[in-house]
């Protein structure tokens, strides 16, 4: 469940000082090139949000000695105070602090950035970074929208910029071994993965309009988003569970099981057809995605489906938040961000498992340093497909039936209406543009 703010600040404080990384916690035009970083230098990051999972970034690069923090970054000032001090204890110099991204996208002694915002400005902010020759690691979902994801890669391409997603289950020793367990055959032909998201989410309740707060520019928070009367119950955190801003549970903690599910599958594009139910059941609140959901997509031998389920819910195969796949001879069970577990036979007997976990800060550093995407264990491409496989399911949820998919178009099958979804309609100057 998410950690309390204060306990989460203590723990990620404590690494900072020590100089190791936070365990992962279950949750959530070009212009002059920044100088390489050699493999004997340090790379230079600007940290960009930094209240909640931006303080476990800031936590993993503490523990690397070939990456520093030199900046951090959030619309917010009221917020950075835990950040400033943290990195201060760790390095003894405090960082520069710059409100608006674009003013930190000038300063040439940044080699990179991690953006750890609000989702709806994960794309533009790292097709900026990527014009002004940063590298970049951007938190799940990478995108807010469809269209958003394919604008990325091309523009990590077109710049020739390592982009790292945070998946960071892509990095860990466990979930390497479950897929080559399953793609060795071991479970026999795999025909559906299942992906669970049962994360209980109490209800935020309601809370009025208001003035905004001393010290956040909420303008400029907004971006790229609609701009709505300040709300303080629909900001911090709470933006997941709003369509301005957010993707629900299917995009915050799901995209790591979407993730896990189509990379067991071997899925590089789009399914055949979608389709989802549900509703915002047993509550009344300001949120408006579901705590309820099921997803199904259909591909031409097997189904991925997808379940949501923000109230009390028991686990499945000892999983709560987790991925089980289904095979002609077994299934294997991934039960966490490491775990994993193998039933095989028509008794379904327990048979080999592991865990095991990773450094996927440290993967993206060493990759920049090295100018190879190729070693990344969750390139943009990949971060990409599986944020779409989670809006692709939104879109379904909020038309209500099944759609039909062009892969080879990543678009829909004769329906405008589907189609219009692929994107939003964006809010100058914070446009994402149509050719990066």
């Amino acid at each position: 469940m998410q950690m309390p703010d204060r306990r989460r600040f203590l723990q990620v404080s404590a690494a900072i000082a020590a100089g190791g990384a936070a365990k992962p916690l279950v949750a959530d035009e070009p212009q002059p090139a920044a100088r390489p970083a050699g493999p004997n230098e340090v790379v230079r990051i600007a940290m960009i949000g930094v209240r909640g999972r931006g303080l476990e970034h800031l936590a993993g690069y503490a523990g690397l000695r070939d990456a520093r923090i030199t900046a951090i970054c959030d619309a917010d000032e009221s917020v950075i105070g835990r950040a400033m001090k943290g990195v201060e204890m760790r390095y003894g110099a405090r960082p520069k602090y710059v409100q608006d991204i674009r003013r930190l996208l000038e300063d040439p002694e940044i080699d990179a950035v991690s953006i750890a915002t609000p989702n709806h400005w994960h794309a533009l902010m790292s097709i900026w970074a990527c014009q002004a020759g940063k590298h970049v690691y951007v938190e799940k979902p990478v995108s807010h929208n469809v269209v958003e994801g394919r604008r990325m890669v091309e523009a990590a391409r077109k710049y020739d910029r390592v982009v790292q997603t945070g998946t960071q289950c892509r990095s860990n020793r466990g979930m390497h071994e479950a897929i080559d367990f399953i793609r060795k055959g071991n479970i026999g032909k795999v025909y559906m993965a299942r992906g669970l998201c049962y994360r209980w989410r109490p209800s935020i309740g309601h809370k009025p309009v208001g003035d905004v707060p001393k010290g956040l520019d909420f303008d400029l928070w907004t971006g790229p988003a609609e701009l709505k009367p300040y709300n303080p119950n629909t900001t911090h955190y709470n933006w997941h569970w709003v369509w301005n801003t957010g993707n629900g549970d299917l995009g915050n903690q799901g995209i790591h099981q979407m993730d896990i599910a189509r990379w067991g599958l071997g899925k590089q594009t789009f399914p055949n057809t979608v389709q989802s139910t549900g509703g915002r059941f047993a509550v009344d609140d300001d949120a408006e995605t579901p705590n309820t959901q099921s997803v199904a997509m259909e591909f031409d031998d097997c189904l991925l489906q997808f379940e949501v389920r923000g109230l009390p819910t028991p686990s499945e195969a000892e999983a709560k938040v987790g991925v089980i796949f289904y095979g002609s001879t077994g299934v294997v069970a991934i039960t966490s961000y490491t775990d994993w577990q193998s039933y095989r036979g028509e008794k379904l007997e327990k048979g080999p498992g592991g865990r095991g976990g990773g450094d996927h800060f440290g993967n993206f550093v060493a990759a920049v340093k090295a100018g190879k995407r190729d070693t990344l264990a969750a390139d943009i491409e990949e971060g990409h497909l599986s944020s779409a496989y989670c809006h692709l399911g939104n879109i379904a949820y909020k038309l209500g039936r099944k759609l039909h998919v062009n892969p080879a178009t990543e678009s829909f099958v004769g329906d405008p209406e589907a189609d219009a979804m692929l994107t939003r309609r964006y809010r100058a100057p914070f446009v994402v543009p149509d050719k990066v």
